[in-house]
């Protein structure tokens, strides 16, 4: 289903952050955005594993999202018809970062994001 293990954290202060990953564990940093009041940050962690910061802070404390990527627009609209209704607690379209994707409330009441990178289709 996936094609990258894709692990999404949310930071009060994103520069921190950064850092602490960029320069003391020496990660490489492949893309950054800024819109509206979020900042972002993807880090490679290794080849298809990265780290998302995300800054402000959105959901609940001690809580992140599960995030599985999939490989076009209409793989994320087929999933999406999988969903029961109720569960989907943002709706399809595209992130401020450029991505497309929903999110979803899954077991216990954990966030799951469904997404991709391909920005050619999808609804918007």
């Amino acid at each position: 289903m996936s094609q990258a293990l894709w692990i999404p954290f949310e930071a009060a202060d994103i520069e921190p952050a950064r850092r602490f990953y960029l320069d003391r564990l020496g990660l490489s940093e492949v893309d950054t955005w800024s819109a509206s009041e979020e900042r972002g940050s993807v880090i490679q962690i290794a080849p298809g594993a990265y780290l998302e910061l995300v800054s402000p802070i959105r959901r609940r404390p001690g809580q992140g999202p599960l995030a599985f990527e999939l490989a076009t627009a209409a793989d994320v609209d087929r999933r999406l018809a999988t969903m029961e209704q109720a569960s989907v607690t943002r709706a399809p379209g595209r992130y401020p970062r450029g991505h497309y994707g929903f999110e979803v409330t899954g077991p216990d009441g954990v966030d799951v994001m469904v997404w991709t990178e391909d920005r050619r289709t999808g609804r918007r």
